[in-house]
């Protein structure tokens, strides 16, 4: 079972590419282990370094529910034409393919960069246009987006995904996390492949990714001024 919100979205709207168009019910991936906070790691920076955005941004939303790129030919028209004011957007290379993330919102993660934990994903399809391929979203802002080798690692609730994007689609390469019952006992679980999720004996699949996450770099949003 996946531990993350993954909708996988492309809305194509009547209007031309303006600020935001029409929100239409979309079906979604919807995830439990999206709800709380996610596990310790290398990464995780103080309470000034995890302060958010403003309440009143769009961080944590899935852009392709508002934005509309259906008469939007490139990544740069997108940038250009549809983002509004707060908004982010960096490019960078999944699996191998040349992406657009784009987020909600970003913040100065205090390293450098200005940090994102959501992004909407757009890339270009076999014709060339630009399409929504899905939305991620990570645990907090101690837990920011990074990406290394091609691979896009997301905090979840007491543990860390990977994605990559192969033949056209936004895939869950690996996942680990810990669940605790009420007594505190903690049951480890790990999917890979986007497949079920199976119970495993120890935390070390977990550690490992953590530790690959803590060796990424941290995405670095350009922010749409007003």
């Amino acid at each position: 079972m996946k531990k993350m919100v993954l909708a996988l979205m492309c809305l194509v709207l009547l209007t031309s590419c303006g600020k935001a168009g029409n929100v239409e019910s979309v079906e979604e991936n919807v995830t439990p282990q999206q709800t709380e906070e996610a596990t310790s790691s290398e990464k995780a920076p103080t309470t000034e370094e995890s302060e958010a955005v403003d309440d009143d941004s769009l961080i944590d939303t899935d852009l392709s529910q508002i934005l509309d790129i259906s008469e939007c030919d490139t990544f740069t028209q997108i940038v250009d034409k549809v983002l509004e004011p707060g908004m982010g957007y960096t490019n960078e290379k999944i699996g191998d393919t040349d992406a657009l993330l784009v987020c909600g919102g970003a913040y100065d993660n205090m390293d450098g960069n200005m940090a994102a934990i959501d992004s909407t994903i757009y890339i270009y399809d076999k014709d060339g246009v630009p399409t929504c391929l899905g939305f991620v979203s990570s645990h907090g802002t101690a837990y920011p987006l990074a990406a290394k080798d091609g691979i896009l690692y997301v905090a979840i609730y007491h543990g860390i995904s990977t994605y990559t994007i192969t033949n056209g689609e936004l895939i869950e390469t690996e996942a680990a996390w810990t669940e605790y019952d009420e007594n505190g006992n903690e049951t480890y679980y790990y999917s890979k492949d986007g497949g079920d999720a199976t119970q495993v004996d120890s935390v070390d699949t977990q550690t490992a990714l953590e530790e690959k996450y803590a060796d990424a770099t941290i995405l670095n949003f350009d922010v749409i001024s007003e």
